[in-house]
């Protein structure tokens, strides 16, 4: 049960860290690299590791706002 947990804490860290990086109005949230990069700036760590480890499922994210 905690595992579930904490995996439903980190997505919504990793929404959340979403929407601070597409309110500064910087970058194109497609633009994978740069997106990183400002996590990076913003202190985002739990999305540049989603970033790294599974981009396709970022797509799907920032496509209809759901985790796969």
């Amino acid at each position: 049960m905690s595992r579930i947990k904490d995996e439903l804490a980190r997505r919504d860290r990793i929404r959340q860290q979403v929407l601070q990086i597409r309110n500064t109005g910087e970058v194109n949230m497609f633009d994978i690299e740069n997106v990183k990069r400002l996590a990076y700036y913003y202190n985002c760590h739990d999305l540049v590791d989603y970033l790294t480890t599974d981009r396709a499922s970022y797509v799907n994210l920032i496509l209809t706002g759901k985790f796969n």
